[in-house]
């Protein structure tokens, strides 16, 4: 006889089948085929039904057969309906992706239960209500991602540190607060389209030093922008388009050598571009678009020889181009327009830029 842990799972997961309104890619899951269960060992340790067009809710599913499961993936199917608190009983559970859903409903408590989590998405669902404060129980996470939803932050306060957390995502969210806990390890944290307000605050740069990557575009954040974001100095994506920042373009930019990405577009910064960003080179994306920026384009630029993409249009530049900017020979993308820049691009100024698609003045 097979064992009943093996007759429990298969059971389990074909009557769940049973309840899904679409599953036309589960077809083969049935009873009847399933000769070979007397010779089965051990128990179901992954379920990976990503992409398989499944319609339905996971009411029907019976998260307490499955004690051994490491890995829940239903990433981009149709799943309706809410997260069942019965999913608090995955204790071996690794990995939770049930990301690209049309789930609603809380995130519940029970969460906190899957002691062994090392990555959770929820991210593009319909979730509400405030992230369970249980879920800094899960120690060993190391990426966390519920962005695209309606949450509201938790109680920060009740909130522990995540000590391994790597990759944080709570994007495209309406009611955020900003996170007040230390995650010494993260590289990668993504609050963009959240409603925050005020000014950055100064526990980020002095708690996140290893981060690579920060985005806080369309946000209402506003004021200058700190001296100590030089902390921050193995950022390599640096991304706040759409705020309210003011002030000068900060010098410390120059100090901070990974950059790659520098965004700061649709924003209110004035005065000049620092000479400083010359700096910076692996610098591959500058935008400084919609400012209102009112120095000349800095020769210093030319040694930015990574760039390809350039954009300083509506501001109110002046100037001629330097001709140094003849050394980015890898740039596709120039923008120069609405500004007050004088004289002409001149054929040596732009034949070293062969990989050019795209040039506005």
């Amino acid at each position: 006889m097979a064992s009943s842990t093996a007759r429990t799972q298969v059971e389990a997961l074909v009557r769940w089948k049973n309840a899904l309104s679409s599953h036309d890619s589960l077809d083969s899951w049935a009873l009847n085929n399933l000769t070979d269960l007397c010779r089965w060992k051990g128990s179901i340790s992954e379920i990976n039904l990503s992409g398989e067009k499944l319609t339905g809710t996971l009411d029907q599913l019976d998260f307490d057969s499955f004690p051994n499961l490491t890995s829940l993936n239903l990433n981009n199917n149709n799943f309706s309906g809410s997260i069942p608190s019965t999913i608090g009983s995955l204790s071996k559970l690794n990995c939770l992706d049930i990301s690209n859903n049309f789930l609603r409903g809380v995130i519940p408590p029970e969460i906190g239960n899957l002691r062994e989590l090392r990555y959770i998405s929820f991210y593009n669902n319909s979730l509400t209500g405030q992230v369970p404060s249980q879920i800094s129980d899960l120690q060993k996470l190391w990426y966390l991602d519920i962005g695209l939803n309606y949450l509201k932050s938790p109680e920060w306060s009740k909130v522990s540190s995540f000590p391994l957390l790597t990759h944080f995502s709570f994007s495209l969210n309406p009611n955020l607060e900003f996170p007040d806990h230390n995650c010494p390890n993260l590289t990668y944290l993504d609050l963009s389209q959240t409603h925050l307000t005020g000014q950055i605050p100064e526990s980020l740069f002095t708690n996140l030093g290893k981060l690579e990557y920060l985005n806080l575009t369309r946000n209402l954040f506003r004021g200058p922008l700190s001296s100590n974001l030089a902390k921050l100095s193995k950022l390599k994506d640096l991304r706040l388009a759409n705020n309210n920042f003011s002030g000068s373009v900060p010098e410390v930019f120059g100090f901070m050598p990974n950059l790659q990405i520098l965004e700061l577009s649709h924003n209110s910064f004035g005065g000049k571009i620092p000479l400083s960003l010359g700096k910076l080179t692996n610098l591959r994306r500058l935008d400084l678009r919609l400012n209102y920026l009112n120095s000349t384009i800095p020769s210093e630029l030319g040694l930015c020889t990574n760039l390809t993409y350039l954009d300083f249009s509506l501001n109110s530049l002046m100037g001629s181009l330097p001709l140094s900017l003849t050394n980015l020979t890898k740039l596709s993308w120039f923008d120069i327009s609405d500004n007050n820049i004088s004289g002409h691009i001149t054929p040596y100024l732009i034949s070293n830029w062969s990989q050019l698609t795209s040039l506005r003045v």
